[in-house]
């Protein structure tokens, strides 16, 4: 099972359509004709920086409520909008085709030497081994790497105890993740959320309430785990 899922909220709300739904929700309808020959399209105010920050107060498929200095807001993704979703994440995180990027010591074979500094969990990416800044992808590499401390990104093949095996091309990199070694989640997908998750948004908007995003900002505030297998109901609490 991939452990992240799909970006649903800004794929089905990023249209001109939308856009002009919400212009016409600004208006009341006997006053548009008018003022769509004398006054123009109304005009989009943007949000205060110092209203920008607040909570996530509900998350469902195609929604995300925010709660900015008690108001309620319906945040809705500007095309190109940045999202950024930080946090840490259990260790049940660590599955199988789970991307990551780990920072590890590679000894003079290649090999890891010692346990993984951190593992960042991520949406994706291109596999690859990198130096000092510099990308060592498989297909440019030429020759053995010197030792040193590198980071390898790829899929997990496999996790068995503290062992996690990231592939890079051909290449298995077999690293140990102790329990100290530090987890974070650095994703754009807003369905990671939960309610009570702190947030710094910037955006416009046509009436108090409905937000067009421009940039947003989601810290979770408890650890990411793996959604409940399906058809499985979680166990009630005592």
């Amino acid at each position: 099972m991939e452990a992240f899922l799909p970006l649903t909220w800004s794929a089905a709300l990023r249209s001109t359509a939308m856009v002009t739904a919400l212009a016409m929700m600004a208006v009341p309808a006997p006053a548009l004709a008018q003022q769509r020959y004398q006054a123009g399209p109304p005009q989009m105010t943007t949000l205060a920086k110092e209203h920008g920050k607040g909570t996530v107060a509900k998350v469902a498929p195609g929604l995300l409520m925010l709660k900015l200095q008690n108001i309620m807001w319906a945040a809705l993704p500007a095309p190109g909008a940045a999202i950024e979703v930080t946090g840490s994440a259990s260790r049940e995180m660590l599955q199988p085709k789970q991307f990551v990027s780990c920072n590890v010591t590679l000894d003079g074979l290649g090999k890891p030497a010692g346990a993984a500094e951190m593992v960042v969990l991520t949406d994706g990416g291109v596999p690859g081994v990198m130096a000092a800044g510099v990308s060592d992808m498989l297909q440019q590499r030429r020759g053995p790497r010197p030792a040193g401390s590198y980071t390898v990104s790829g899929p997990i093949q496999m996790v068995d105890g503290d062992m996690m095996t990231v592939m890079v091309g051909r290449e298995r990199f077999e690293i140990t993740v102790p329990e100290e070694t530090e987890l974070v989640v650095r994703s754009q997908n807003v369905t990671l959320a939960s309610e009570g998750d702190e947030v710094e948004v910037e955006g416009k908007y046509f009436q108090v309430g409905q937000l067009m995003v421009t940039s947003l900002k989601i810290m979770m505030i408890k650890p990411l785990v793996p959604p409940p297998p399906k058809g499985r109901r979680p166990a009630a609490g005592n």
